[in-house]
C-alpha cells in the first residue's frame, strides 16, 4: 500500500475472496464530518479508478462494519456503513464521483490492514 492510499476493509459480514478490503488514491478522498457521528465521504476520480472501489461499497449490507486506513497509519477508525450514492459524472465532466456514508462506530483500534 501507498502511504497516500486510503483503504477500507470490511470488519465482519459475509467476505468472498478479493471483497473484503479495496484502496484508492487518497487525493481522490474528502471527508466530511456531520453531527452525530457521521462521516461523508466524497470519492471522485476518472471512471477506470472508480470502478472496484464502487463495486466494494455497492455490496456492503447496512450497519456492517467498516475499518479505513489512511496514509498506511492503521485501520483505527471503526464506522458502521450507511449507504452509498449512484455513480454519476461530475458536472464538470472531468470525472466521475459518488458518496458514501458512514457512522462513527468507535475510535478503538484494531488489526492492522494488510
Amino acid at each position: 500500500m501507498s502511504e497516500s492510499d486510503v483503504v477500507f476493509k470490511k470488519l465482519g459480514g459475509e467476505k468472498r475472496f478479493g471483497e473484503d478490503k479495496v484502496k484508492i488514491k487518497e487525493n481522490y478522498v474528502r471527508f466530511l464530518n456531520k453531527t452525530g457521528g457521521v462521516v461523508q465521504i466524497n470519492i471522485k476520480a476518472p471512471r477506470e479508478e472508480l470502478i472496484d472501489t464502487y463495486e466494494f461499497f455497492s455490496k456492503i449490507n447496512d450497519m456492517e462494519s467498516l475499518g479505513m486506513d489512511i496514509a498506511n497509519s492503521g485501520d483505527r477508525w471503526n464506522h458502521y456503513f450507511r449507504g452509498v450514492t449512484d455513480l454519476t459524472e461530475d458536472e464538470s465532466g472531468s470525472g466521475y464521483k459518488f458518496q458514501v456514508t458512514l457512522q462513527i462506530r468507535d475510535a478503538a483500534p484494531q488489526s492492522h490492514v494488510r
